[in-house]
């Protein structure tokens, strides 16, 4: 059984000096990567370009600092953020003993609870993709051209507003958290279409006048992929909502849970539909592992639980499907599963909004906010009087603010 460990590089390479820690153990100094032993299974801080650069993408013992927030490029200065390990009071070696503690528990619940194997190294480049295998071992398959092309335009992970550019030193970015486990509980009682799928024309559509078409498709009590029209957005949400602004693709398709959210701000036309036969609800070998109130507020709680449920909502991973990630299937419950998420972080975006705090993305549980520089209590106030998690430094720098302002 290989141990589990945390390297901090000095810089975004490989071949520079750093610190390493396995188990929560002190942290050593390392000279470059060729001082970690292979069994370990690491966890660096390295970006994706580093660790191609130097091919060590190949060492399946070294993981990039996605592994564990593979929707989040911080990596590892995500987690930091989010439990307060950027404080300047932590040495980066003692971040690193910290991380590599977290790592070593958060695999821990990966073996004990999932079956992950302990007798060798997981191949995948991050976790979700590494539980996804595990809870549902068959690849998503293809409905053909038409229907995939249209579940891919449906897919967005993320939404990011229009707002103001705001830029340079005087503003900052903050990433407010739906509490982990909660979210992930609410994503996993979301249902999803099966896999048997018909076309329906525009023809074959109710009359599209005085809201028939609207009101058919969201009373349907068979699942529908619409493809639709948008337009006259509600002047009041048309920046919060930013309707297709972060999808990969170009937007032309939308799930019932989308479209309840679009029909409630803007002016929405259904031109045609595809009809699957009935809803499904996701299987005990999808279910989260059990944490009691003090655990669910933990580091492991957090990270398992969001791995748990964006693994169902991802393409086919790359051991499933050997191909480019934008090549992938998407299934029907990865649409469905990341439409629920963004409506539930839409929700929260525009309450923040409401109170005149500038949002600047949404998706995966988090709501990610610009705010001033040296003058956010107002905004954490808001975000904690709605229910989110803020990252755990702020608070001491709220309070070192409010001291200076008095001195």
């Amino acid at each position: 059984m290989f141990a589990f460990g945390a390297v901090r590089f000095d810089r975004d390479d490989a071949n520079s000096g750093g610190w390493a820690a396995i188990a929560g153990n002190k942290a050593l100094r390392i000279s470059s990567h060729g001082d970690l032993d292979n069994q370990t299974l690491w966890w660096s801080n390295l970006s994706f370009k580093a660790v191609h650069t130097c091919n060590l993408h190949k060492t399946p013992n070294f993981k990039r600092t996605t592994y564990l927030n593979a929707w989040d490029t911080s990596g590892q200065s995500g987690i930091c953020d989010s439990w307060g390990l950027n404080d300047p009071r932590f040495s980066e070696q003692v971040k690193t003993q910290f991380l590599s503690a977290i790592f070593t528990r958060t695999m821990g619940v990966a073996i004990n609870h999932y079956g992950m194997t302990s007798d060798g190294m997981p191949l995948a480049d991050n976790l979700a993709d590494e539980l996804r295998c595990i809870m549902l071992p068959d690849p998503d398959k293809s409905f053909g051209p038409e229907i995939d092309a249209a579940l891919k335009s449906a897919h967005q992970y993320f939404c990011y507003p229009v707002t103001p550019r705001l830029v340079g030193d005087d503003f900052i970015t903050i990433n407010f958290q739906i509490p982990a486990v909660k979210h992930a509980k609410a994503m996993l009682e979301c249902v999803y279409p099966s896999d048997e799928v018909k076309y329906i024309p525009s023809e074959a559509l109710p009359p599209n006048k005085n809201g028939h078409r609207i009101k058919w498709a969201l009373e349907s009590e068979r699942p529908l992929l619409l493809k639709v029209n948008v337009s006259q957005i509600s002047p009041d949400i048309q920046n919060v909502l930013g309707f297709a602004n972060g999808a990969k693709r170009g937007r032309q398709w939308v799930s019932q849970p989308e479209l309840l959210q679009l029909s409630r701000y803007a002016t929405v036309d259904i031109t045609a539909a595809f009809m699957f036969s009935e809803y499904r609800v996701l299987g005990g070998n999808c279910s989260l592992p059990r944490f009691n109130r003090l655990q669910s507020m933990s580091p492991t709680a957090e990270i398992i639980c969001s791995n748990h449920w964006v693994s169902l909502c991802k393409e086919n991973p790359y051991s499933l499907e050997a191909n480019k990630a934008d090549q992938r299937q998407i299934s029907p419950r990865a649409v469905w599963l990341n439409s629920m998420d963004r409506f539930f972080c839409f929700s929260y975006a525009a309450k923040l909004a409401s109170f005149g705090i500038t949002v600047k993305r949404y998706g995966a549980g988090s709501i990610m906010c610009v705010v001033p520089k040296y003058h956010y209590k107002e905004v954490f106030e808001a975000a904690c009087s709605i229910g989110l998690l803020s990252p755990s430094k702020i608070i001491s720098e709220i309070l070192m603010q409010e001291d200076l302002n008095h001195v």
